[in-house]
Formats: C-alpha cells, structure tokens, sequence
C-alpha cells in the first residue's frame, strides 16, 4: 500500500500543474484491484484536493484507468464505482449512491434556471442525476448525502436579497444575485 501511494505520489509530481488551482493537479491513476477507500484516499493525495467521505466506502474497485485533472478525476471515479462525486470549490464530497437521499424542494419562487445556477455556483461540480426540475409539479429533486442536500435546502430557502453568501476555495464570498439569472 506504501509503495503503491509512493508511486503515485512520484507519478503525480512529475505531471504539469498550476500552481493554486486544486482542479488542475493531473493525475493518472492505474487500478488493478484495490479498496475503494484506498482509491478515493490516493486520488486525494495525488489531486490535493480534500475529500469529506459521508457513509461507507466499501468493495473493490477494478481496472480502473484516470488520467484527468483533479476533479474530473474525481467524477470518474464516481461513474465507474456508483458514487455520489460533488465539488464545493474546496473539498470533494464523497458517498455511495445507496446511501443518498432525495428530498422533494419547492423553487421558492425562483426560475428552473436561476435555481440551477444558484446550485452551479456553490457546487461546481454534482451528478447531473442529482437536481431534477419536475415540470409537471413545478418542484426539485433534490438527490445526495445530508450536506448537499441541507446546502441545497438552504440556498433555495435565502430570500430575494441583492447576494448570495458562497464558499469558494475555502473563502466566503458574496455573489450578486444577477448572476443566477
């Protein structure tokens, strides 16, 4: 297992990276056959990005190819292992698509539109499966582990101030709202 986060280490030091941008670690990872745990934990060493793991990461993980900038890295990983992959432009949010819940949101009076972006803007990166718009009720779908849900309730919960408070690369920011239109 050393040996194996030691080759990787050097493998990941010698790709091209910019410097600051978490996103932009190349990464190329070979799997034969090692715990999912493991490879989330070495995909993180290597990317330097910080995972927050929310439930069990239990099985194998099995000829698996990465060869992707940090977090897309990340999200093909979350394809080929049924995994819950969201990006909050600070750490990757890790879970078992089992273990996700959905909640059924109201827009709050927003557009299908702005609510997405809304979400886009806090979370760059989610499954495409996990924000649903139901046309014919007029409600979100809102799919993932308690964090990304309770920050998506919350952000769709914010009254119609001039901005939105978002935590980006660890820093609080404000983002006018006319962004989201």
């Amino acid at each position: 297992m050393r040996l194996h986060r030691l080759l990787y280490a050097i493998l990941a030091l010698s790709m091209p990276a910019a410097l600051g941008e978490a996103n932009a670690q190349y990464v190329r990872l070979e799997v034969v056959s090692q715990p999912l745990a493991d490879v989330v934990a070495t995909l993180s060493f290597m990317s330097g990005i910080p995972v927050t793991t929310i439930g069990s990461l239990s099985g194998t993980v099995e000829n698996l190819s990465v060869k992707d900038e940090g977090i897309a890295a990340f999200a093909a990983l979350g394809r080929a292992s049924n995994l819950f992959v969201a990006y909050d432009g600070s750490r990757v949010i890790v879970a078992p698509k089992s273990e996700v819940e959905t909640v059924v949101l109201e827009r709050g009076g927003r557009s299908w539109r702005s609510a997405r972006s809304a979400v886009d803007a806090l979370f760059p990166l989610y499954p495409e499966d996990a924000i649903v718009h139901d046309a014919e009720s007029d409600v979100l779908i809102v799919r993932g582990p308690a964090a990304f849900v309770e920050a998506i309730e919350k952000l769709l919960s914010q009254s119609g101030g001039e901005t939105v408070q978002v935590i980006r690369g660890g820093v609080l920011e404000a983002v006018p709202r006319s962004n989201f239109n």
